[in-house]
């Protein structure tokens, strides 16, 4: 083969040594063998960790070759960042972060990856990435009712109203949003979630728990909007109950009293504030009152005063002592006293207690298996939370469990007291867990107040093994490894410790078959899916030996850790065992695995 016809081009986790003749990119932009590709439609810097930064790969055709080299993230044919070296410094990868040169956030727009790769004879080679997003500006949107007031029927209920959310970014696509709906005190009385571009929900006029809006009452709505890079914006709305409040406290002529509007708040959760409302007695007669916010002790923390002139029917305590500074958690009264100048004796009234809540809930997440083994042991797990709060009753919780790659795997919500999330082990779509793979959970704990608090855990899942008829298929978990190679040692340090650790879980578990003949079974993502001829090559030349070389490379990990080296076979087959289509951006990460199977 002569010097310099063939190219090495590291894609998708392989290294690809293709003909300059036959070489392509998933784009329609002509290449002379030199090419920079990302897989990513974007970033936005200030999103989701998932989005914060863009890979791409480089490609040199004919490394010996080169003099100088030049990489510009470019819009409209403006660069914004710039990376350059030589012959001695050639990487197989780069990153952005958004940034310009001058360490400043970039322009937000449409971008290219520019590269130059002069060879020192004729004009230099240049290559261009497909086109991607820097995302910058968070969403727009609103919150519309319609009809704009509800209006009770004969039963107390309402009739529904069409809730709107509407949300718009500059640059990306809309994602989701998150609408909760608070009653008159600031409580969440309801809460919906989408997915744009529907952006509208029926609502009835009910809480969760069946609870029917109050006549003459008005709810505020705010909703979380999210695009498809992890910037988020809030909207708010509101609409208006009709009718009258049944029982008008503190408006009636010659009541007198300090009625707390709920039994607590908590001014870090959604209920951030404590209304009393306030009845003067004869208020044309009042020359001034004094409402005092007594502790446990009976000693006051917060005092609010007026006469004649200012006499509200609510007062609004945020938790705060004279001073400014939070006042300790605890049960509170509130305290009225009037001087009537004479005209009527002073008087002076104590609330009922109410209650302000500043510490969140607290707890565990406890696993009714220490290891997961949904196919050959437990066909499920429960996982149990188990919550409480100083002061206030817990309300609900909402648990997420994430997969290795920390991507959204299962949810569950509850209202308390229900504790227990019962798991088979599948994800939303229906995927079964990874083998020997740990999958982190959050529940976060919701007091009746707002607070709330994070319990996290970890689900970890045994080394699954599935019997056939011919011996054991092991569902093996994922090892992950440096970017078009087949070292798994050489990527980051947590995922190299995961790596160690699940390794070590597959040795431990194949100890126990010392019978069976193991055979090792590499796959690899082809990166010219849409194109059979650069596909064949790809799969002959770079898929094949690259799938081989990984199932060789945990063929020796599990060697070194006491298993015979005489137990295994390896076979790579590159792509021609999809779990996914290799079209498929997002999770096509899946095909880049090892395939464990057992054989007498």
């Amino acid at each position: 083969m002569k010097k310099g016809i063939w190219s090495i081009i590291l894609v998708g986790g392989a290294v690809l040594a293709l003909s300059a003749a036959v070489l392509g990119c998933q784009t329609a932009k002509p290449t002379t063998g030199d090419s920079i590709q990302t897989e990513q439609t974007g970033l936005a810097p200030n999103g989701d960790k998932e989005h914060a930064t863009i890979d791409f790969a480089l490609v040199f055709a004919n490394q010996a070759a080169i003099k100088t080299w030049k990489v510009e993230m470019d819009t409209g044919g403006n660069p914004q960042k710039q990376w350059s070296g030589d012959a001695k410094n050639l990487p197989s990868t780069l990153t952005w972060d958004g940034k310009s040169e001058s360490g400043s956030l970039a322009p937000e727009g449409s971008y290219t990856a520019k590269m130059t790769v002069d060879y020192g004879s004729g004009a230099p080679a240049t290559a261009e990435s497909n086109s991607f997003i820097l995302d910058t500006t968070p969403p727009t949107g609103s919150v519309s009712f319609d009809p704009g007031q509800f209006t009770p029927d004969a039963q107390g209920a309402v009739k529904p109203v069409t809730v709107t959310i509407k949300g718009a970014s500059a640059a990306a696509k809309m994602d989701s949003w998150q609408l909760d709906i608070m009653d008159p005190s600031g409580k969440v009385f309801r809460s919906f979630d989408g997915k744009f571009p529907n952006g509208q929900t029926q609502w009835d006029g009910k809480s969760a728990g069946g609870d029917v809006v109050a006549p003459g009452a008005s709810y505020s709505a705010t909703a979380t909007l999210k695009d498809e890079f992890g910037l988020t914006a809030e909207a708010a709305g509101s609409i208006m109950v009709a009718g009258t409040p049944s029982n008008p406290v503190g408006q009636a002529p010659g009541t007198f009293g300090v009625t707390p509007m709920t039994t607590g708040f908590a001014p870090k959760g959604t209920v951030k504030t404590e209304k009393l409302s306030v009845g003067y007695g004869k208020s044309d007669a009042v020359k001034s009152w004094k409402l005092e916010i007594l502790g446990a002790d009976g000693a006051a923390v917060r005092t609010f005063t007026g006469d004649s002139s200012n006499l509200p029917s609510t007062v609004t305590w945020d938790g705060n002592n004279s001073s400014g500074s939070l006042s300790a958690e605890g049960a509170y009264t509130a305290r009225l006293s009037v001087d009537y100048g004479g005209k009527y004796a002073a008087g002076t009234t104590t609330s009922d207690k109410f209650v302000l809540d500043i510490t969140p809930p607290t707890g565990t997440i406890t696993l009714s298996d220490p290891v997961f083994s949904p196919i050959e042991g437990s066909p499920t797990i429960t996982l149990t939370v188990d919550a409480s709060s100083r002061t206030a009753k817990i309300a609900s919780w909402h648990m997420e469990i994430n997969d290795p790659e920390d991507h959204l795997f299962k949810a569950f919500d509850a209202q308390w007291p229900t504790k227990d999330a019962v798991w088979n082990g599948k994800g939303t779509n229906g995927d079964l867990v990874q083998s020997a793979e740990d999958y982190p959970v959050v529940a976060m704990v919701r007091d009746e107040y707002g607070n709330t608090g994070a319990l996290k855990a970890t689900v970890p899942v045994d080394i699954l093994v599935e019997k056939t008829a011919t011996g054991y298929r092991i569902l093996s978990s994922r090892i992950f490894f440096k970017a078009y190679t087949a070292d798994w040692q050489g990527v980051r340090p947590d995922l190299a410790a995961q790596n160690l650790k699940r390794l070590n879980d597959l040795a431990s578990k194949l100890k126990k078959f010392p019978n069976y003949k193991i055979k090792l079974v590499g796959h690899a993502v082809m990166i010219h899916w849409d194109n059979k001829a650069l596909g064949d090559v790809e799969q002959r030349d770079v898929l094949i030996p690259l799938s081989q070389a990984r199932a060789d490379a945990i063929k020796k990990a599990l060697a070194d850790r006491g298993l015979a080296d005489n137990m295994f076979a390896t076979q790579g087959v590159g792509a021609s065992d999809q779990l996914v289509p290799d079209s498929d951006l997002a999770n096509r990460w899946q095909n880049r695995r090892v395939a464990f199977y057992l054989e007498r």
